[in-house]
């Protein structure tokens, strides 16, 4: 299956690489690259979402949703737990918590294991959302927010798509057809902003936060992986004869292989955090995943098959 991955990392990269240039030669601005990255986490994701869900009802597969956002739940507290003790700093502890399993896990696992894969991948994303408005958003900010979590257009698609995939009801052509021509864009526009986002790099900017990143990204990276994968054995161990059940594992991990969540700069900038580095480590871990996903995913291939 690595070799899967390694070969929608390559066709990804190939595209980053392209953004990055583009952004370098018309020197793109962070205006424009958070414009096209709220352009993709708002209205291209939950259009993906929206054309995952819009299939004929099948029992076998909303079970296998539950058990994917069961299994996230887990991965998820234990990613928060080794957050919260890893680190002091609010950032650090969100930055190994969160991956950017909607911006990066979309495009991939779409890649490798098609509509289907995304489709158990919602499980995942509803408790990414959930946990990231109120345990991230009460990190960064000392209270919580309910309705972001209830008015997040991701969530929002989720609830959507449900009502889609449990009902007769479908998107008729004339709707179906546009909302899957913009899901389609989904991969390049992912790819194109990672390069600009990358592109707005400075060396000298790693030389003030050069221990604390290798620190938090030994952690996001290494540690939380080797922890994930040895919880995902023991799942498939105990679930293993759930119908598709490799399929739904490897999504969760390649969910949480994803590098740091860009959701995290954003709140640091929007609560007057540390943005810089927040953002510096969301680039270098990006770089860094086309390496570790593929790399992890091999690990697990020789315990979970």
């Amino acid at each position: 299956m690595y070799i899967l991955v390694v070969k929608q990392l390559v066709t990804m990269l190939i595209i980053l690489v392209s953004g990055f240039a583009f952004a370098k030669i018309t020197k793109a601005t962070p205006a424009e690259s958070k414009g096209l990255s709220r352009l993709l986490v708002f209205f291209i994701n939950p259009c993906v979402v929206v054309t995952s869900f819009n299939m004929d009802f099948d029992p076998q597969k909303l079970k296998n949703l539950l058990f994917v956002a069961a299994v996230s739940t887990v991965i998820h507290l234990v990613m928060i737990t080794i957050g919260f003790f890893s680190s002091k700093d609010k950032i650090d502890r969100l930055t190994a918590a969160f991956t950017n399993c909607g911006f990066m896990g979309i495009p991939l696992i779409n890649g490798v294991f098609g509509s289907e894969g995304v489709f158990y991948l919602m499980g995942y994303l509803i408790l990414f959302n959930i946990t990231l408005w109120t345990y991230g958003y009460y990190q960064i900010s000392g209270s919580t927010n309910i309705k972001k979590i209830i008015l997040n257009p991701n969530i929002l698609s989720v609830v959507i798509g449900l009502v889609l995939f449990c009902t007769p009801l479908t998107l008729p052509a004339v709707l179906l057809t546009p909302v899957s021509m913009i899901a389609g864009t989904n991969t390049a526009v992912a790819m194109i902003l990672l390069g600009v986002l990358l592109a707005e790099f400075k060396p000298s900017q790693f030389k003030n936060y050069s221990v604390r990143i290798l620190k938090i990204l030994f952690v996001r990276m290494i540690l939380i992986s080797i922890v994930n994968i040895a919880i995902l054995f023991v799942v498939f161990k105990l679930f293993g004869s759930i119908p598709n059940a490799i399929t739904m594992i490897y999504v969760i991990l390649i969910c949480s292989l994803c590098p740091c969540a860009t959701s995290i700069p954003t709140m640091a900038c929007l609560f007057e955090k540390d943005s810089v580095y927040a953002s510096l480590t969301v680039s270098i871990s990006s770089v860094l995943c086309m390496i570790s996903i593929p790399a992890f995913v091999a690990l697990a291939e020789n315990f979970i098959r």
